[in-house]
């Protein structure tokens, strides 16, 4: 095993930015104090892509600090607003889905694993089970919130679905929907205008992305590891060929396709803050739109009508990424 490396102080930090990595530092106190908001290791990812193609220690011309700082700034912004309309989305289908099991199943059949399929997870354990035990952990954790102690006190602890899904995680919903019966999983992605088995990606994806912000990550210049299926009408958005990364875009493709139909104005919102955004940052020579997987009329493609039933490909001739 390899040695650990060693700290460095904020000066040191500077000077080995500047004399191994061949980074401009224009001011040593500004580069500092951007050490001290930001530390060394968050900042240089959004070095990834900004170093020479024959040595990778050093970056390419033109680097500076300020510029990673701005990079690092941009992703901040775009990771908030991700977050604000992700949010969104996932209140909406958690309303589908909750609605849905109480009509077909009665208040608690959510308790009932014959109500779903019999998944198992990598170490044999039922997916059902999980989830249930994973809901009571939350009762417990949460039984300060008013609506836990009044199902406690009023109920016996029993809970209704519209309740009960209210402490699931966005990971526990996703994992309730894929143990759904296919005619369930139907009901809800009829709703999307997609086949079952591709929203339960476009989830995976979402929840990717909406966990990525919720903990501070790196959205920009970073590899999706559950790209979404798409309808055949955004298959040049994802096809990048083999051994290619696919980035967001086709993220902010599913967010279009999961709100525009319903919520209009937040698609609307989110849209005109992600071009103010990216206008505002564009000076930054270094900002690089295909790191994020846009394309050239990116903009065109995002304010474009949906696809309507006329003119769309059927739910089953979708992209597989």
């Amino acid at each position: 095993m390899a040695d650990l490396k060693q700290p460095l102080s904020y000066e040191n930090q500077i000077d080995r930015l500047r004399s191994f990595h061949k980074l401009i530092i224009e001011n040593d106190e500004d580069a500092i104090n951007i050490l001290k908001r930001v530390n060394y290791y968050r900042l240089s990812a959004y070095g990834i892509g900004l170093k020479k193609k024959d040595n990778q220690d050093e970056y390419i011309e033109g680097v500076t600090m300020n510029s990673l700082y701005c990079l690092y700034l941009f992703d901040s912004e775009l990771r908030n607003q991700l977050l604000h309309v992700i949010e969104h989305i996932e209140i909406h289908l958690r309303t589908q889905i909750a609605y849905h099991l109480a009509m077909e199943y009665g208040t608690e059949g959510y308790m009932d694993p014959q109500n779903f399929t019999a998944k198992t997870d990598g170490q044999g354990k039922s997916i059902h089970q999980s989830i249930i035990e994973s809901f009571q952990e939350e009762v417990k954790r949460q039984q300060y919130l008013p609506y836990v102690k009044h199902h406690q006190r009023k109920y016996d602890g029993h809970f209704p679905i519209w309740v009960a899904i209210e402490l699931f995680s966005f990971g526990k919903l996703s994992s309730l929907y894929s143990i759904m019966k296919n005619r369930d999983k139907k009901k809800i992605s009829d709703k999307y205008s997609i086949g079952p088995e591709h929203l339960e990606g476009w989830i995976r994806a979402l929840l990717e992305i909406r966990n990525l912000c919720a903990h501070y990550n790196r959205v920009y210049n970073l590899p999706l590891k559950n790209p979404p299926h798409l309808k055949k009408d955004y298959e040049k958005y994802t096809n990048h060929g083999p051994g290619r990364p696919i980035k967001i875009f086709p993220v902010l493709l599913v967010i279009k396709s999961m709100t525009e139909p319903f919520n209009p104005s937040l698609w609307n919102l989110f849209l005109s803050n992600l071009k103010e955004l990216i206008q505002e940052y564009k000076p930054i020579s270094m900002l690089r739109l295909s790191y994020l997987g846009l394309p050239p009329e990116w903009e065109a493609v995002l304010s474009a009508p949906l696809p309507t039933k006329e003119n769309a490909d059927s739910q089953n001739e979708l992209l597989t990424v």
